[in-house]
């Protein structure tokens, strides 16, 4: 294959559509493609589509100008095999040059519907190493670019906050009373997760809080998203502290102002520990049935917590079946602390 040190020049390209429709950690995780992307057509209007919650972390903060929703009225037509197409969709499709698409098949509905109505390039990006493969996603992702003379980027994804979101982040903050300087000091904790058997149980996150507030001398942050119960919020409220800070029912966004600056994240495998690696915090991650070497966070200061179980990590079909996560419920608070000397915070 020619390759770009061979001195084959890419063509040049005005407008490219990003569709990616995962989860938010898949989404952080396929952020230094989007990146590569932009560097090999830095004369192209970059656009995103998928889901509007997650991609909004991305719009008009360098990887994309604007977003569109996957869901949006006329989309369904494009993944049905041979129905007829919406005319407005086929008409703004058409419009790219180059439409790259994260996904698992390359044969699939979308992509044999968008060929029927855009001229230009296409590219696929198969989204998922097999099982077996035990190759970290980002690596798997930026190695597919070879096959389209597209060099890598660096593999550590970068989420960039513009003005708006600091000066949000920072009133958020002098509500609080929080100084700037304190701000530096913050420890955040994220006891949730999109899966419950993801989860290091509460208990031991109410443990860890009351060690390190007897070390550390500074506040504490609580996120609090959509999946955590208010047993959770509860728990923490009890505590009855003042350094103790809940945050509930931000956007994406406005947890990302937030974050950005602090001194340490501490939470389980979730997309906002792939999020605050992102952002340059020092982030250790609990990870218990799924596979760290395939799915933990990136980043310069990142460390995964987990213990080397023989059923551990699960295939997706066991995954479902676990009703003891042994995996997660035998991490020791002493784990944790070890975990966080290795990345070279101590507390």
């Amino acid at each position: 294959m020619t390759t770009l040190s061979q001195n084959k020049a890419l063509p040049e390209v005005e407008s490219m559509l990003v569709i990616h429709q995962g989860a938010l950690g898949d989404f952080i995780l396929a952020l230094p493609v989007l990146k590569a992307l932009r560097m090999a057509f830095p004369h192209a209007k970059p656009f995103l589509m998928g889901y509007p919650r997650i991609l909004q972390l991305a719009e008009g903060r360098y990887y994309g100008e604007q977003v569109f929703s996957i869901d949006q009225k006329g989309m369904a037509t494009f993944f049905v095999v041979d129905g007829p197409l919406d005319r407005t969709l086929s008409q703004f499709f058409s419009a790219f040059e180059l439409i790259v698409i994260f996904g698992k098949d390359a044969e699939g509905p979308l992509i044999k519907n968008l060929r029927k109505v855009f001229q230009g390039r296409l590219l696929h990006v198969n989204s998922l190493p097999h099982w077996d493969r035990r190759v970290h996603l980002t690596d798997y992702l930026l190695t597919q670019l070879r096959r389209f003379d597209i060099p890598p980027s660096e593999p550590y994804p970068k989420l960039y906050l513009n003005e708006s979101d600091r000066e949000w982040g920072n009133h958020f903050w002098r509500e609080r009373g929080i100084s700037p300087e304190e701000r530096s000091n913050v420890i955040v904790l994220h006891p949730g997760s999109g899966s419950r058997k993801k989860l290091w149980p509460l208990e031991n996150f109410l443990a860890l809080f009351l060690h390190l507030r007897k070390q550390h001398r500074g506040k504490f942050l609580v996120v609090l998203g959509p999946a955590e119960g208010m047993e959770i919020q509860q728990a923490f409220k009890e505590l009855g502290t003042s350094d103790l800070i809940l945050s509930r029912g931000l956007s994406l966004v406005q947890l990302a102002s937030i974050l950005e600056g602090c001194r340490l994240f501490i939470g389980n495998d979730s997309g906002i520990s792939h999020m605050a690696a992102a952002l340059g915090l020092p982030t250790l991650a609990i990870f218990g049935p799924t596979d760290h070497r395939v799915w933990s966070p990136r980043g310069e200061k990142v460390e995964v917590v987990r213990i080397g179980l023989p059923c551990s990590p699960c295939p997706e079909e066991r995954f479902f079946l676990c009703k003891d996560i042994q995996c997660l419920n035998r991490i020791e608070m002493a784990d944790v602390l070890k975990g966080l000397q290795r990345i070279g915070v101590e507390v």
